[in-house]
């Protein structure tokens, strides 16, 4: 071969591997979207983060938080990846904003709760972050949703101006730090909110979501020991309305927190049985469920109004919901109460959690354990465990069992059952993106995620018919090798569907 041969052969070669580098880093068409916190990207840098998640996870949606009222500072620095080329950085210490967006007074005429404003010391206070991205984010062929998760709790409480006023009240009429749906003011905040943030900024579509149990699983699955609400006079009016009697719902649930009570602090076993009593309270107060259902009919039209409002301004906007992992994978009464079906009127989409790693200590520890001190104290760790795969179409002899619960994380199996199921229950009327959940930490020295594992569960939410992926739970957890496998799938699956 002459020298001038050879060395257009290597010029060929060379063009030919940058060609498919570049196809490699293109996003895809299939929606793969991924969720950041804001302090990632200023951390990180914006343009440094958008080239790594799109070069090795292939990207093509981004998922902001705009609000972090939820609780989402705090973290530790080892629930941090290592790997992303940027050490990282503790955020217990930092003060960092709450908002995340620029607003404007004449939106929220029809509310008195209103957005703090950065205080002095907090960082990044001066950025417009949602501004600044938008160039790098369309040179990348990429889309910029905000994501909201509602605030509960003292973030909530300590921010928000007037929050007091929207407070739910329990079964003996106290206060709470959870705002009610059903109040006027707290609705037409969030519509407001959006409805501001859609005309100031060139947003492609919302991801908004509620972490919350309704009053009677908050009752029998217990996170705390706080009585059941909602009984402010707007519940109490819509229970009304709806031909329920709000008192005779209080009783019940007075009744039933004081029984689950007893049960958690040894006080004896009913002479019938601990689950025959259980439902000897739902007979005799029939107001109960009724009550249950009203409640997360409230939070189905405060997504419907944010819907409505988006839309309005942005007609082409995609609006959709987090499910997240309670709902999705053990809360049985949520998923009794409405199909997503119902839910499609107002959802472009719906994203649920389907994190197989982590599910496995939520399941021992926030459902098993927590009924086993309740209404299923009856049964054995095992049966309850059985029973639970069994109630909710999971493969036992795919899944771990309860000596496996402490290493063992769920089977690629769970992620197609489950988005299967989600498919099947929205019967074609909305979108259905699983959302892939690893390196979720446990404990105070995380694991990391098996790239093998993500690699399948990936493909396992497309054979399952998802329209799509959410990359979960937070980018500044997530390490590269595990991008890499998100990557590998999504191009393989564009490959083989053309």
């Amino acid at each position: 071969m002459h020298r001038r041969e050879f060395l257009g052969g290597v010029a060929a070669a060379a063009a030919g591997q940058s060609k498919l580098a570049a196809q490699a880093a293109k996003p895809g068409a299939r929606f793969n979207a991924i969720q950041m916190g804001p302090h990632s990207l200023c951390d990180e840098g914006i343009d440094h983060a958008l080239d790594l998640i799109q070069d090795t996870a292939s990207i093509n949606t981004v998922m902001v938080y705009s609000h972090m009222y939820h609780g989402g500072y705090g973290k530790p620095i080892q629930m941090f990846a290592p790997d992303h080329g940027v050490t990282p950085r503790d955020t217990r210490n930092r003060k960092l904003p709450m908002v995340w967006v620029k607003y404007h007074e004449q939106s929220f005429k029809n509310t008195s709760l209103r957005h703090p404003a950065a205080g002095a010391g907090v960082e990044y206070a001066n950025r417009d972050l949602f501004t600044e991205m938008l160039p790098a984010i369309r040179k990348r062929g990429m889309k910029l949703y905000a994501r909201i998760l509602e605030g509960a709790g003292r973030d909530a409480a300590d921010h928000i101006l007037n929050y007091a006023k929207v407070e739910t009240r329990d079964v003996n009429g106290q206060a709470s730090t959870t705002p009610c749906w059903n109040h006027p003011e707290y609705r037409a905040w969030w519509t407001a909110t959006v409805e501001d943030m859609f005309r100031s900024y060139e947003l492609d579509g919302l991801q908004w979501g509620a972490e919350r149990q309704g009053p009677l699983m908050n009752a029998i699955l217990p996170w705390n020991n706080n009585p059941p609400s909602c009984f402010c006079e707007f519940c109490r009016a819509r229970g009304r309305a709806n031909g329920i009697d709000p008192e005779r719902a209080r009783q019940g649930y007075a009744n039933l927190y004081r029984y689950v009570q007893d049960l958690m602090t040894g006080k004896g076993k009913p002479a019938d049985g601990v689950f025959a009593e259980f439902l000897g309270v739902l007979i005799r107060y029939p107001e109960i469920l009724s009550w249950e259902y009203q409640y997360r009919r409230s939070r189905e039209e405060m997504q419907e109004a944010i819907y409505r409002a988006v839309k309005a301004i942005k007609p082409d906007a995609q609006v959709g919901w987090h499910v997240d992992h309670q709902p999705s994978s053990w809360d049985i009464v949520y998923r009794a109460e409405m199909s997503y079906a119902e839910m499609a009127p107002y959802s472009d989409f719906i994203k649920f959690i389907a994190y197989h790693d982590v599910l496995r200590p939520r399941i021992r520890f926030w459902y098993l354990a927590r009924l086993q001190r309740t209404v299923l104290s009856e049964l054995s760790l095992k049966e309850s465990l059985d029973l639970y795969y069994d109630v909710f179409g999971y493969d036992k002899s795919r899944e771990p069992g309860v000596d496996q619960l402490a290493t063992t994380g769920f089977s690629p199996d769970y992620v197609f059952r489950e988005t299967r199921r989600s498919v099947a229950s929205a019967e074609g009327k909305t979108k259905v993106y699983p959302g892939i959940g690893f390196d979720v930490p446990w404990g105070a020295n995380p694991i990391p995620a098996d790239p093998d594992k993500v690699y399948e569960c990936v493909k396992k939410a497309f054979e399952g018919g998802g329209a799509g992926i959410v990359v979960s739970r937070e980018y500044e957890e997530m390490r590269v090798a595990n991008l890499k496998a998100v990557g590998r799938a999504m191009r393989e699956i564009d490959r083989n569907r053309g």
